[in-house]
């Protein structure tokens, strides 16, 4: 059963709090855990994004992207994105069409972890690919399904819809996988524009 380790209540600290926190050991503690990151994600199939982002290609040409995030405020503690991209659909920029934060996936809450000395940052990154491999990996293997990319999208529509966003948001997507066309030349286009690396292409 997984449990949430390392995290911290919120997302900042106090001035009080940060007073306490060696700053460069601190940000040498992430540099190093992230390492294992590194050669975590890699196994897996991902490839290294620009800073602390991962990407990996499925087979429906569909971009999955794990992106570390830290605090802006110094507070030492960090969160993970994650994204669906797909290739197959024009973008003017890196956009991330399904997202999400990997809290949400594991309790509905956004969540930040820990990294303020070397045993907590351990016991955070440690924590964060436990989640990645019981709640992450699966559901992007379950996108992979068209059925289940089709459901997901229609789902996430219908919330942008209830907050008074575009209904029509994903439409481009949904008509894309329903569609025959030949997308090579979009597919393309996009490799380009977002400089991936050539593991991707």
């Amino acid at each position: 059963m997984f449990e949430l380790k390392g995290t911290w209540d919120g997302a900042l600290r106090s001035e009080e709090e940060l007073e306490l926190i060696d700053k460069e050991k601190a940000d040498e503690a992430f540099k190093t855990q992230k390492k294992k990151m590194d050669d975590f994600l890699c196994k897996k199939g991902f490839v290294k994004y620009k800073t602390g982002s991962y990407l990996r290609r499925n087979k429906l040409d569909i971009l999955e992207f794990i992106g570390l995030q830290k605090d802006h405020f110094g507070s030492k503690t960090f969160t993970v994105n994650y994204a669906l991209i797909p290739l197959y659909t024009p973008h003017d920029f890196f956009y991330y069409d399904l997202t999400d934060r990997l809290g949400k996936l594991i309790r509905n809450r956004d969540t930040w972890w820990d990294y303020a000395d070397d045993e907590i940052a351990e016991i955070s990154f440690r924590n964060v690919m436990d989640a990645i491999e019981i709640f992450l990996l699966p559901w992007f293997e379950k996108m992979e399904s068209g059925e289940s990319l089709k459901e997901e999208l229609l789902r996430k529509n219908k919330i942008r819809e209830s907050y008074g966003g575009d209904a029509e948001h994903y439409c481009y997507w949904l008509d894309a996988l329903d569609s025959e066309e030949d997308f090579t030349e979009i597919i393309n286009q996009n490799i380009r524009k977002f400089k991936l690396p050539k593991q991707l292409q």
